[in-house]
């Protein structure tokens, strides 16, 4: 079971959770969302034990797999590399069906930087559902996508929480509606 029970996190005198708890299912996604400094990405990093100096309790389990709003793509590598490198040796063939899933597979043999922000977005994403894992950690991750894309990778969302957990951070009420998920404010 994944669960925070009772987390306060400060930044020296200011509190950006307070008391918090929260318990996520075996499947489906949960939105966290609130300003600017409400502690949404905090929260993540808590959870992928990024974060270490807070009060209260953290169950997560297993592997964890994670897509940051820098992302964190290896820029010498490819598409496909940056893919298979989440991928044991006996599963690099697939690399090229994740980048299908993300509509990058004609951009296998392409580094980050020649491509666009949704792009590279996607990308992170497709490294993300490769990794798998217990669940799924997502900051803002389609904050650079045209409105295609996007319902395109909330469908990829939805997808892949049938089977897993996923936390999604966003801004966009319209995520949250379009998943028809749980939503957790954060102010």
């Amino acid at each position: 079971m994944i669960a925070l029970s009772h987390v306060t996190k400060h930044f020296g005198e200011k509190a950006v959770l307070q008391d918090f708890s929260l318990q996520l299912g075996e499947n489906g996604v949960t939105a966290i969302v609130g300003k600017n400094g409400s502690g949404k990405t905090t929260l993540l990093r808590i959870l992928a034990g990024l974060e270490k100096k807070y009060a209260g309790e953290v169950s997560t389990g297993g592997r964890i797999a994670y897509v940051f709003q820098d992302l964190r793509l290896v820029p010498t590598l490819t598409a496909l590399e940056n893919v298979a490198l989440v991928l044991d040796n006996t599963r690099r063939a697939e690399a090229i069906r994740y980048l299908r899933i993300v509509g990058l597979e004609n951009e296998a043999d392409s580094l980050p930087g020649k491509l666009s922000g949704g792009m590279q977005q996607r990308l992170a994403l497709a490294r993300a559902f490769a990794y798998g894992g217990d669940l799924l950690l997502l900051d803002e991750p389609f904050s650079a996508l045209d409105e295609e894309w996007k319902q395109n990778m909330l469908d990829a969302v939805r997808d892949y929480a049938q089977t897993r957990p996923v936390v999604l951070v966003t801004h966009d009420a319209s995520d949250v509606a379009y998943l028809n998920c749980k939503s957790v404010r954060l102010d």
